[in-house]
């Protein structure tokens, strides 16, 4: 029986795209920027959700490996986690990170990402179709882990923070990676 694994959301989004993908490391320097532009960001989410008539109830919610950025509800009760980055602009790896939320946290109604300028609420039928790969991946990676672990599949949001040295595509950005704070 194969050893059932454990990801956050935020390397689980990337694994559905690159089961290959392994986390670049940030320094401490970009770190700290990053949570800067993260928090100017949660501020602004925050203040355009107040002022649509949410109530928030939540920032920062810890879960077993993740936290939700932050949670309103609103008048009629529907509970809203809302998944923050501080880019500029809302990647397709935002919205499938953000989707899994609603797979880990029972009681979430619905999702949205949010930057500093926008919100973006995911529909349900997207937050299930990533559900349904979350299975399909999860299976690939627990039953074969090597074969997983050589799979690239290259894409513009995963490739900039990817560190996996054996993967072909790696190699031909050439000797510089930039780590994206986004």
């Amino acid at each position: 029986m194969p050893k059932r694994i454990s990801l956050s959301p935020a390397v689980l989004a990337r694994k559905l795209l690159c089961t290959g993908y392994v986390a670049a490391p940030l320094s401490k320097i970009d770190w700290i920027r990053l949570r800067g532009y993260h928090a100017a960001a949660m501020v602004k989410a925050i203040s355009r959700h107040l002022g649509m008539g949410y109530q928030l109830i939540s920032v920062e919610k810890r879960g077993p490996g993740y936290r939700i950025d932050l949670l309103f509800r609103d008048t009629s009760g529907t509970t809203r986690a809302v998944e923050v980055k501080s880019g500029r602009r809302i990647k397709e790896v935002h919205r499938f990170q953000a989707s899994l939320y609603s797979l880990y946290s029972p009681g979430v109604d619905e999702v949205a990402i949010s930057n500093s300028d926008q919100d973006e609420l995911l529909e349900p039928e997207f937050v299930q179709r990533v559900a349904g790969v979350v299975n399909s991946t999860m299976q690939f990676l627990e039953s074969n882990p090597q074969a997983a672990a050589t799979r690239y599949t290259p894409h513009p949001d995963v490739c900039p923070s990817c560190a996996n040295t054996a993967c072909p595509f790696l190699k031909s950005r050439g000797p510089s990676i930039s780590v994206a704070l986004s």
